[in-house]
């Protein structure tokens, strides 16, 4: 999911038709971008990962949030998978994220718990499965992305808007991201976290959160790292800058100028079909596993 993405899209500050955004999501599928160019208002698909993130760093405990949402008959469950995991983690020490296998057991709720919850499944985005992967985000993935990283001390875990900007572009754009702040003694640490699916890193979205600053007057206190996190296995590793922007600014506007003009075609749909199953504009170009004809006139 590119929730990062979309939340920039909606985010008011952001004029719509920026360089920056337009040449992002034209990278994501031009036509994403001709529907956001239109007028169309994205509507992100719910991020069950995204949402444990948003409510780990408000302060609250998993207990607390899962109360919130209504889960209160729930919370043993939960309590439930996250030891059925460690034990499954203490069993297969070499493998990275083994409750992901077939072979694992748990994770699974009969029909006769669900009942009486549904508007409670509804704020986590409708679906039995986004109950575990929240939970598993929360009490795992953090966690696991913490020890790759290897910090200092015990770090401070943020949503920060990054200030993504190009030479030549006089406004830059807000971009949510995760930032990791580890100060021990008089050394600090700043890492910003892009979520990535099976280690796949978009250049375009890694390369400009390089060149980004926080949003704010105060710098960073030390040049930050970009890291990739990959959302299913809880492995991450620092960016691999294939795409060096700082001479790049024409191709990004070339890009930009491809998102106003076109051509629009769903490349999603084609080579990536789990883009359209996240994207935000599913429901103006792909719905039940069928292109809109608007779509496929580009």
């Amino acid at each position: 999911m590119y929730s990062d993405l979309f939340l920039a899209l909606q985010d008011p500050h952001n004029p719509r038709g920026h360089p920056l955004l337009a040449a992002l999501l034209y990278a994501f599928c031009p036509a994403a971008a001709r529907w956001w160019l239109a007028g169309a208002d994205p509507d992100p698909v719910f991020d069950p990962l995204w949402q444990a993130l948003s409510d780990l760093v408000g302060g609250r405990t998993l207990k607390e949030a899962l109360s919130g949402y209504g889960f209160e008959t729930l919370l043993a469950d939960a309590r439930q998978y996250i030891e059925q995991v460690e034990a499954f983690r203490r069993l297969h020490p070499g493998v990275a994220a083994p409750e992901l296998l077939p072979i694992f057991g748990g994770g699974h709720l009969e029909l006769a718990k669900r009942f009486g919850l549904r508007e409670a499944i509804n704020k986590l985005g409708g679906r039995w499965e986004n109950f575990f992967a929240y939970v598993r985000a929360w009490a795992f993935l953090v966690s696991d992305w913490e020890a790759e990283m290897r910090f200092f001390g015990t770090p401070d875990l943020a949503c920060r808007q990054l200030m993504l900007t190009l030479p030549g572009i006089r406004r830059p754009v807000r971009f949510p991201a995760w930032v990791w702040f580890d100060r021990l003694g008089h050394a600090a640490r700043v890492v910003i976290g892009l979520l990535v699916e099976s280690g796949e890193q978009d250049e375009l979205r890694f390369a400009l959160a390089r060149l980004a600053g926080p949003e704010g007057d105060t710098p960073w206190p030390a040049p930050p790292e970009v890291w990739a996190m990959d959302r299913e296995s809880g492995k991450t590793e620092p960016a691999d800058p294939h795409l060096l922007l700082e001479g790049a600014a024409p191709l990004v506007s070339r890009m930009a100028e491809l998102a106003k003009q076109g051509p629009y075609p769903p490349l999603a749909a084609f080579s990536s079909p789990e883009r359209c199953r996240s994207c935000g504009f599913s429901a103006q170009c792909f719905n039940k596993g069928e292109l809109s004809p608007l779509a496929l006139e580009f």
